[in-house]
């Protein structure tokens, strides 16, 4: 099994709201690989008139 560290950018778009948010970064997340954990280092307001967030994830997957 190899472990990798992964810096992922998200798009956390108005319509996901906070209690389904979890769900919305594993479910992305796990189209890279197995995911081992995970964690939001930094979120971004974003200068679209859309109202999304940009958030930066440190992940680490088992490929």
């Amino acid at each position: 099994m190899k472990l990798s560290s992964v810096d992922y950018y998200l798009d956390w778009p108005a319509s996901i709201n906070l209690k389904n948010l979890r769900g919305f970064i594993i479910s992305n997340l796990e189209q890279k690989g197995d995911l081992i954990r995970w964690s939001i280092v930094d979120i971004q307001n974003s200068s679209d008139s859309f109202g999304t967030k940009k958030l930066r994830i440190k992940a680490v997957l088992a490929n």
